[in-house]
């Protein structure tokens, strides 16, 4: 299985290096671009190649580094002096998910389940707005990562609302959100990729090509390479089939499925799961607000 991206970079290159290495997956990084090659339990994404891998196999205790070679020819992906090599012919191509149909009263019932559930289950990171919504988020925030994010989100969901009802105003500063957080993708990333998904996977791709605009020549010198590659895809609508089936759930106002997606939300990274969600959830409740908004698929 290979995400949209991830086919679309391996087939324009034929040379790269490993940039990172985890017990079962690793980066591929070819010049600007990079590709994650790990196990079906992966999960799919845009930028994910999944393949069959032996259960006991760690890729540290294999030997593989960061600097490591890798080419490929034809569909086979060779990675460090040829000792491991990946065919991808007839792999599946995984494309994001359409929405399904959905109302602004769906909308506002999925965004009451969301809080609801983020309530009960305390989430970190930036997941902890989820509970305000979809309400104006209004109270002073606990811990420096809130502190700092909370006055770009506010201006971000402001624009929204605004470009939403028609406005043609350019979005506001971003420059203190990107980079903001610890981890692979930091928080303040993961939030703007769940806007531009959630706004595209809503019918509103003009709106988060604005952002797109203004984001993604600051992340270009403000955040790491895999990072900046995550928010190109956002900046099309691709992200982690974990966030599409959350917000499956969200915008069809239906929870018969929604606590094990959460579960799923919920082991992605550190938070990431929860900072996209959370970035997601703020697109739905200034469209679940904006009478302009319309409803759609």
């Amino acid at each position: 299985m290979l995400g949209n991206d991830a086919s679309r970079i391996l087939r324009a290159n034929a040379h790269g290096e490993v940039l990172a290495v985890f017990r079962r997956s690793f980066y591929i990084r070819f010049g600007d671009d990079v590709v994650c090659v790990g196990p079906e339990g992966l999960g799919r994404g845009p930028l994910n190649a999944l393949c069959t891998l032996a259960d006991q196999l760690t890729w540290p205790a294999w030997g593989l580094v960061p600097g490591a070679q890798v080419w490929r020819a034809g569909s086979t992906l060779s990675v460090g002096c040829r000792d491991a090599a990946f065919d991808f012919a007839g792999a599946q191509i995984w494309q994001p998910p359409a929405a399904p149909a959905f109302s602004r009263a769906s909308l506002q019932s999925g965004l009451a389940l969301l809080a609801a559930s983020a309530q009960q289950r305390a989430p970190g990171g930036l997941g902890v707005l989820l509970s305000a919504l979809p309400g104006p988020f209004v109270e002073t925030p606990a811990g420096p990562l809130l502190q700092a994010a909370l006055p770009p989100i506010r201006a971000i969901r402001g624009w929204m609302g605004a470009a939403l009802a028609g406005s043609p105003a350019p979005p506001p500063a971003i420059e203190s959100l990107i980079g903001l957080g610890p981890g692979l993708t930091p928080s303040g990333d993961d939030f703007l990729c769940g806007v531009m998904t959630a706004l595209h996977y809503l019918g509103h791709a003009t709106i988060a090509q604005r952002l797109a605009m203004r984001t993604l020549p600051v992340a270009a010198r403000d955040t790491n390479v895999i990072s900046a590659a995550y928010l190109r895809c956002a900046s099309a609508g691709h992200a982690a089939s974990v966030l599409f089936d959350a917000l499956e759930s969200l915008v069809a106002g239906d929870d018969r499925h929604l606590a094990r997606r959460l579960d799923a939300v919920h082991a992605v990274g550190h938070t990431s799961g929860w900072d996209s969600l959370a970035g997601a959830a703020t697109a739905c409740a200034e469209l679940a607000a904006s009478p302009a908004a319309g409803t759609g698929r």
